[in-house]
């Protein structure tokens, strides 16, 4: 009778282990602007740590998850608080913990392309407010800064960069067909994206251009033919 009881133990117990093994782990920021515990807050930099994910959280969450919270961080509007896009990003990544840990994940750039190809640039309500409709285009612009960095292309292989290709190039395609929702300012990051391909595949392409040095450092152009030029450069790379 007690070898039964035992044998009943260890099956239970080896459920409750596998549940806990295979259980989610997420992260939806607790403290944040309206919440009581924001208004607790004095300084900038408290509010900024506030943000960061729990040690016990970030070391067990998939990248799946860290991505969708990596792109829910509340303060991404801090990219546009410098002079240029570039550097506000790289600001941002020192600020949040989640941003750094997604850098080190070796399969972040497969997750991050996985969202964007869910993203459809037409698929905007006209019935939208401006404001919703300048934060539907803020989106794309959070994973194309991801997808923008050499430590993210270097993850994909063959068929990773292929894929990526095909989906900037119809990202931007249906963006094109929108300026009025898509300024040249929501163009620029996605031409980053194609620049980065290029530089990956075949970097002679780009070897001792200033307009494409300017480009890089700022993320920004305001001349709808250079970006469209580069979307070009990249479709006969090969």
């Amino acid at each position: 009778m007690k070898s039964i009881f035992l044998i009943l133990f260890s099956v239970i117990a080896c459920v409750l282990n596998a549940q806990t093994a295979t259980e989610k782990v997420t992260w939806d920021y607790p403290v944040r602007y309206g919440t009581p515990e924001w208004e607790t807050l004095n300084t900038f930099q408290e509010r900024l740590n506030a943000f960061n994910i729990p040690d016990e959280i970030i070391k067990n969450i998939s990248t799946e998850e860290l991505v969708k919270v990596c792109l829910s961080y509340p303060w991404w509007g801090l990219i546009d608080a410098y002079n240029d896009r570039r550097t506000g990003f790289g600001i941002i990544v020192g600020y949040f913990n989640g941003f750094r840990e997604l850098f080190r994940r070796t399969d972040a750039a497969t997750q991050l392309l996985k969202e964007y190809d869910k993203m459809d640039p037409l698929a905007v309500d006209p019935e939208w407010t401006d404001l919703q409709k300048g934060l539907y285009c803020f989106q794309f612009e959070k994973i194309e800064m991801f997808l923008s960095k050499k430590p993210m292309i270097r993850q994909l292989d063959e068929e990773g960069v292929r894929r990526l290709t095909e989906t900037v190039l119809s990202k931007y395609q249906k963006k094109r067909m929108l300026p009025e929702i898509y300024s040249l300012y929501n163009l620029s990051p996605t031409v980053a994206v194609c620049l980065n391909i290029i530089e990956k595949e075949n970097s002679e392409l780009l070897n001792n251009r200033y307009d494409v040095n300017m480009f890089r450092n700022t993320v920004m152009s305001n001349d709808i033919r250079f970006l469209d030029a580069m979307v070009e450069l990249l479709k006969k790379k090969d």
